[in-house]
């Protein structure tokens, strides 16, 4: 199937930032495409210091209000849950996997002319290892994301202008994403187990990444004694351990920068025919002057 583009341009910056619409888009993303004149629109105004702040910005239309969709505005995503009797607790082989900033849309992805080395790119990967730590709300990996890109992109307009348009993906995603990373995260552990099942996470993730630490692993479950401090404690050690979030180009991604690299391929060889055929143009025009000189010799 074909895919739709959008492409945002921002004054003062370095290239234009694209929004393509991947097949099978969730819900939201479909909500989304209602609203994303109005979102972009605002946008720009804040970028450009003429105001707009969150929400749903002026002049929306009459009916058009999705704030009771989860995941969408200020409507929760629900947190996993086990059946009476049991917990959440973090599955002992966690595994956490970052796609980078251009996929943190749930059914949008969003590209630009950096795109894989954006100065706050860190902060897309600690958001996606959030998403898949067990028991960590949306909203706090969200929130997390944000005031992470407003330190890293301190003093540089661009890179805040290009995190804004991620910040804003975020409310527009859905809960999909996050579904998928804490289904894939949590197991339920019997209540006498939670704490042994919470040992052996955090044993799990030293033993990987920083085997001095194991030692630790007991005592820590003993302090994280609920699914929130759980959680806070994953948090923390992701963003101390960078090497846990292990890096994954997608499809999408892929595809796209291989039509961005044909085409810069396609722009150098027209450019370099186009160059040849100058020159030749420019050495026949010189033959003919010298052949008119030397007539005029005799």
């Amino acid at each position: 199937r074909s895919k739709a583009t959008l492409t945002v341009e921002h004054k003062g910056s370095n290239g234009p930032s694209t929004i393509m619409f991947l097949p099978r888009p969730s819900a939201s993303a479909l909500a989304f495409l209602a609203v994303a004149p109005f979102l972009l629109a605002t946008s720009v105004q804040a970028a450009d210091g003429d105001g707009g702040g969150g929400g749903m910005p002026d002049g929306m239309p009459d009916g058009m209000d999705f704030s009771n969709m989860p995941g969408f505005g200020d409507k929760p995503c629900p947190n996993f849950r086990c059946t009476s009797g049991y917990s959440p607790v973090q599955k002992t082989r966690a595994k956490f996997v970052s796609k980078g900033c251009s996929k943190m849309g749930g059914g949008m992805m969003m590209m630009g002319a950096g795109s894989g080395n954006e100065r706050y790119a860190p902060c897309c990967d600690i958001w996606h290892a959030c998403y898949q730590t067990c028991g960590a709300s949306k909203k706090s990996c969200d929130e997390g994301f944000k005031s992470c890109s407003e330190q890293m992109c301190a003093g540089d307009d661009d890179c805040k202008k290009s995190a804004d348009i991620n910040s804003m993906m975020l409310n527009m995603g859905g809960c999909q994403l996050y579904d998928q990373g804490q289904y894939g995260s949590c197991e339920c552990a019997k209540s006498s187990k939670v704490e042994e099942k919470r040992s052996a996470a955090i044993r799990s993730f030293y033993k990987k990444f920083a085997p001095d630490n194991i030692d630790k692993a007991d005592a820590l479950a003993k302090k994280a004694d609920s699914v929130g401090k759980m959680a806070a404690l994953f948090r923390k050690l992701t963003a101390k351990y960078p090497d846990s979030i292990r890096i994954e180009m997608d499809d999408e991604m892929k595809m796209y920068e291989k039509m961005m690299k044909d085409a810069k391929m396609d722009k150098e060889t027209n450019d370099g025919k186009e160059q040849e055929e100058q020159e030749e143009e420019e050495a026949a025009d010189d033959s003919d002057a010298t052949t008119v000189n030397m007539d005029d010799e005799f």
